[in-house]
């Protein structure tokens, strides 16, 4: 009787792992050239970015490990995510205030433990966008040149809280796209957004921003993360961590190829 035990919790155990794990990883429906390209719910079936290529690696790396990609505002990324709506998020910054809603990897696998900055997708900077007349700057540590200052910065972003922690008062708008008409017409002195979208915005419309400048230094630079949900940490904790070393392996090994790929 005690062998037959054994050998259904055999049996079991191995049809649990042969089940494998499906995942639902949400990501934002605005792109974020490299790391996440095209507008709108589709996930693009070829070039779709290099942190949504690195994230769908993941399959290969990890035996029964399925993945299905859903993009949405990314405000609604974190409500999901908060509700175990989804199991993973990215890109996402490191914030005390997101302990709430989900898991960074962490050095001791605590939930409030130092985050594990080796284990990130990747590091992006804010910086801050003005008027080339305006008489806006930051000095890296305050912004000076106008005293009733209207800044602006996209909704949800972790640059918001940390603006507003320093006393300044934030315009949270849709898109960084939408922050730029603002800044254009006048309706905001500066916008403070991740360095990557908005270079890439003036790029792509240089006669349209002609009088919109960066400045420097940056604003902030944070590390970038894939979060995962409460339930998946806490129903499969070995491959939570798993998940994020693996990441970490495929960013070290094949992010100076991907880049690549994605500046052509």
């Amino acid at each position: 009787m005690k062998k037959f035990g054994i050998v259904i919790i055999f049996l079991f155990s191995l049809f649990s792992s042969l089940k494998g794990e499906h995942l639902v990883i949400a990501y934002e429906d605005k792109e974020q050239p490299p790391y996440y390209l095209g507008n709108g719910s589709g996930v693009p079936g070829s070039d779709p970015g290099i942190a949504v290529e690195m994230v769908l690696q993941l399959e290969r790396k990890i035996d029964g490990l399925t993945i299905e990609l859903v993009r949405l505002p990314w405000p609604r990324c974190l409500y999901s995510l908060k509700n175990n709506q989804v199991d993973g998020i990215f890109n996402a910054s490191y914030s005390k205030e997101r302990l709430e809603i989900g898991w960074y990897p962490t050095v001791d696998g605590t939930l409030e433990g130092p985050v594990d900055t080796s284990r990130n997708i990747t590091v992006i900077s804010y910086s801050l966008y003005t008027k080339a007349e305006s008489g806006l700057d930051w000095n890296g540590s305050v912004f000076t040149g106008i005293s009733q200052l209207s800044l602006g910065a996209p909704l949800g972003y972790s640059i918001v809280s940390d603006l507003k922690l320093s006393g300044y008062r934030i315009f949270e708008f849709q898109s960084t796209e939408g922050g730029f008409l603002m800044l254009e017409r006048n309706r905001l002195d500066g916008i403070v957004v991740q360095d990557i979208t908005g270079d890439s915005i003036l790029r792509k419309n240089v006669r349209l921003y002609k009088d919109i400048v960066k400045v420097t230094p940056p604003v902030a630079t944070k590390e970038y993360y894939l979060m995962l949900s409460d339930n998946l940490v806490g129903r499969n904790r070995s491959l939570a961590e798993q998940i994020w070393s693996e990441l970490a392996s495929i960013r070290n090994r094949h992010l100076s190829e991907l880049e690549d790929k994605y500046s052509r």
